[in-house]
């Protein structure tokens, strides 16, 4: 539609000066201009039509691409998840799609493609009856013209292919260290953590730091330095593209003309066909180059899905076992590890070593220790999110690699300390889906001590959390955010609970009575309790001890506290001043 508009366009124009330099009848003139007129804006708007719906369609293609990457990061071991390659590709991917609008690129630069290619074959269609006055001394002269253009073409071809291999580079080329500290949008996401709202906006006035929110952004554009910085080479590169395409296309409209006007010289092309000659002309060269250019354009935004592609040929390496999990109503599932080491990908220190103890059926055990011992590892290698490097973690005396992982995870309901919220739903977070159990997501909230605040919201447990998609969304504290938080892990009703942290944001004494309410909640389920504050674990059976990635002390509150040199008593003693006795 869009060569039916440009070219339609050129022939009425043709036509109505050709038609009053003869002596045309203006009825006709009018009646042909006005229909013309009729049939341009009919495909104008057909065009419009089109082009909603392919832009509709890409959207659509767009999103079903974004997910296809969500899905197959979800899918991902969380060994992967949390590695230096997957970390590098994701970088990638970033930088990809920073350079660029991701797959969208493609499909638009596809649909360019396309209409420089129809408009191409058009020009030539139009073009050719007109070639018979291109002949004698105009033929002579206008062929140097031509070849001229013709060069600037070739030249502009190089020059862009030149600076659409340096465009490549910077897309993929991973800043140092140095260069982030140099990115605007960098340092503009580092001051303000992507957004300028209520939270860090309170701290901005109080100490009157815009001064160093200026300095990390509207100064460093100003900075000599900031020229030496990839980031604006970048932008130079991409300029420098937009400048020689406009170059070579005002050349062509130039030149085109001016061949038109010398073959009108020699007498042998009407006014009207001056238009038509150098539109046509203007059209067929500025096309041809347009072709090159979007083909490039298309080359470089599929080497930008490199990092996708690379994320998508990723392969799980976490044996998912295939003996089915035992269904037992008695929740009678015992957990025992042996000789179990483990360090984190890329790292050579040991985040635990030669752990071996057990989870006794319906025991009530607390893992302490200071910050970087083992506890949340030993949790996650529970929850099999890693496997060990040594040794075995047994379930009923089995090996948990053999059991099917997804029946696996069905065993834990867990609250790490950075559990996650989303802006959905109450009914949702709690349930972790959209189908809810609307009497069973209440008592949750019940027995998680959140029933109070529940009784409030007018939409109940329809009420959004947070304003980011629902206008009437409700904010939560800290404390709040928790005991929804407990909710979840209620509400899944797995075997084992497993606590790491999740009230570190409360005091001791709201933590000590969430533990305990928590503790009577769970009834006969096997629980484990992380938390740094040690009065919270005086009502477990057992306390494990951990330091340095080992299992130091094992026993009850009372025994271990008459270790005084031991972890325990020392941890104690200092915490006791805001503990009773």
């Amino acid at each position: 539609m869009k060569a039916v508009i440009t070219y339609g366009a050129l022939l009425l124009s043709s036509f109505v000066v050709n038609g009053l330099s003869s002596g045309t009848d203006y009825a006709y003139i009018l009646k042909v201009t006005v229909g013309t007129a009729i049939l341009l804006s009919g495909a104008a708007s057909i065009d419009y039509f089109i082009d909603k719906h392919l832009e509709m369609a890409m959207n659509v293609m767009e999103t079903q691409y974004m997910a296809l990457q969500q899905e197959k990061i979800m899918n991902l071991d969380y060994a992967l998840i949390d590695s230096p390659r997957l970390k590098e590709i994701r970088e990638r991917m970033w930088l990809e799609r920073n350079w660029g609008a991701g797959i969208y690129s493609m499909f638009w630069r596809e649909k360019d493609f396309l209409i420089h290619l129809l408009k191409l074959v058009a020009a030539l269609i139009l073009l050719f009856p007109q070639l018979q006055y291109f002949k004698g001394k105009v033929q002579t002269e206008s062929i140097g013209i031509f070849l001229f253009l013709f060069a600037i073409m070739i030249v502009g071809v190089f020059i862009i292919r030149y600076l659409s291999r340096m465009y490549l580079y910077m897309c993929f080329h991973l800043p140092t260290k140095e260069e982030k500290k140099w990115s605007v949008q960098y340092t503009w996401d580092f001051v303000w953590h992507g957004k300028y709202d209520s939270k860090n906006g309170k701290d901005v006035r109080i100490y009157d730091a815009y001064p160093l929110m200026k300095a990390y952004t509207y100064d460093k554009l100003q900075a000599k330095e900031f020229k030496k910085n990839v980031f604006y080479k970048f932008s130079m590169i991409y300029g420098s593209l937009g400048i020689v395409n406009n170059f070579v296309s005002a050349s062509i409209l130039a030149g085109s003309y001016l061949i038109a006007v010398m073959i009108a010289k020699e007498g042998n092309l009407s006014a009207g066909n001056v238009i038509l000659f150098g539109g046509c002309l203007s059209n067929f060269l500025m096309n041809l180059f347009s072709v090159e250019y979007d083909y490039l354009e298309i080359l470089r935004a599929a080497l930008q899905q490199a990092g996708i592609f690379e994320l998508f040929d990723l392969t799980d390496e976490m044996y998912k076992g295939s003996l089915p999990m035992e269904k037992r109503s008695d929740g009678e599932y015992q957990i025992e590890f042996k000789n179990v080491s483990f360090h984190y990908p890329g790292s050579k220190e040991y985040a635990l070593k030669n752990l071996s103890m057990k989870l006794q059926i319906g025991e009530k055990l607390a893992i302490v220790g200071r910050n970087g011992s083992g506890k949340t590892t030993m949790i996650k290698l529970l929850c099999r999110l890693y496997d060990p490097d040594e040794g075995e973690i047994l379930l009923n005396g089995v090996n948990i690699k053999k059991f099917r992982h997804e029946e696996y995870e069905t065993l834990f309901s867990v609250i790490f300390q950075d559990y996650i919220l989303v802006s959905l739903k109450l009914s949702e977070n709690v349930a972790a889906n959209h189908t809810v159990d609307v009497d069973k997501v209440r008592k949750c909230l019940d027995d998680s001590g959140f029933g109070d605040r529940l009784q409030t919201l007018s939409q109940g447990i329809d009420a959004y959390l947070y304003k980011d998609y629902e206008e009437e969304g409700i904010d939560i504290s800290g404390g709040e955010a928790q005991k929804i938080a407990i909710a979840r892990a209620l509400y899944k009703d797995a075997p084992f609970v497993l606590l790491d942290e999740p009230t570190a944001a409360l005091d001791p004494i709201a933590e000590s009575e969430i533990y305990t309410n928590f503790d009577k909640i769970v009834g006969n389920k096997t629980a484990v309790y992380i938390s740094h504050r040690l009065s919270s674990c005086k009502f477990c059976d057992r306390i494990a001890v951990f330091k340095d990635g080992q299992l130091v002390q094992y026993g009850n509150h009372d025994t271990l506290l008459k270790d005084h040199d031991g972890e325990y008593a020392v941890m104690w003693n200092k915490q006791a001043k805001y503990y009773t006795a």
